[in-house]
């Protein structure tokens, strides 16, 4: 048996020895790091969430958390454009990614021949993305995320019902921020959004829109929203609107996402 044992286990070293010699007469050579990084990258291909930043503000007196979402094959030594994504009343940070499928969706669509981007989920608590939550937004929010990663300078904005209403105030307020907007059943104010419209005597300054709503939602008020619409395109503007079968709910949301995500991948060409 002693014998047997040591014929096989000739023969196998043998085996093996002739393999290694014919991969290296094949010209094999070691994977460069490109090939490494794509098997990580199957890890997360629907790219990373990083839960749990958080800024020290000032303006709201308080830590305010937030999320970021990665894309595939991210990589920190280049730059990215940035979409800041706003949840709704009673919800937080979280709802998106949570109940909106947002890292399943985001994935998708860059993997699908979308624009890389980062994605900025903040807390809002139930500010409506006004007062001391302004300030934070812009003056403490902003400068960290975009000191924290390579930011390309191109923005988007988008949100859902409080966070449509925070996604028209901050594009009409400080339009020269964003390259578009998209707002999805947003709560509306007529008259405030009209008079942010009429601050700017240079109506080229403001960035594309868009308003999606679902027609059987009763949670806001679509005329007022079509009203706002309207009024953007009468002054020179393009506000895009889109009107389908739908409630105030996250089915109607998810559906919107990736054509928020298309659009502004759009605008950041």
């Amino acid at each position: 048996m002693n014998r047997v044992f040591s014929k096989v286990f000739l023969m196998t070293t043998m085996v093996v020895a002739l393999g290694a010699f014919a991969l290296s007469a094949c010209g094999h050579v070691e994977p460069e790091k490109e090939d490494q990084v794509d098997i990580l990258d199957l890890l997360h291909p629907n790219g990373q969430e990083v839960r749990g930043l958080s800024v020290e503000s000032k303006a709201m007196g308080k830590t305010m958390k937030y999320n970021v979402w990665l894309p595939p094959k991210f990589d920190a030594e280049k730059s990215y454009p940035i979409m800041y994504l706003l949840h709704g009343a009673a919800d937080d940070q979280n709802a998106w990614l949570d109940k909106g499928d947002a890292l399943r969706i985001a994935g998708r669509y860059v993997t699908t021949g979308g624009v890389p981007m980062i994605i900025v989920m903040p807390d809002a608590q139930m500010t409506y993305y006004l007062g001391s939550y302004e300030t934070y937004f812009h003056e403490e929010l902003m400068p960290a995320v975009e000191a924290r990663y390579k930011f390309s300078g191109k923005r988007a904005v988008a949100g859902l019902s409080m966070g449509g209403y925070g996604t028209l105030y901050h594009a009409l307020k400080y339009p020269a921020k964003f390259k578009y907007a998209y707002a999805m059943s947003p709560a509306v104010d007529v008259n405030t959004f009209t008079g942010l419209i009429n601050a700017q005597s240079d109506k080229k300054v403001f960035p594309l829109f868009t308003i999606e709503v679902g027609t059987e939602d009763t949670t806001v008020d679509n005329n007022a929203a079509k009203t706002v619409a309207d009024y953007m395109n009468g002054q020179g503007m393009t506000c895009e609107w889109i009107a389908r079968t739908g409630i105030h709910y996250w089915n109607f949301w998810q559906e919107c996402l990736p054509k928020a995500l298309k659009k502004a991948g759009e605008s950041f060409k």
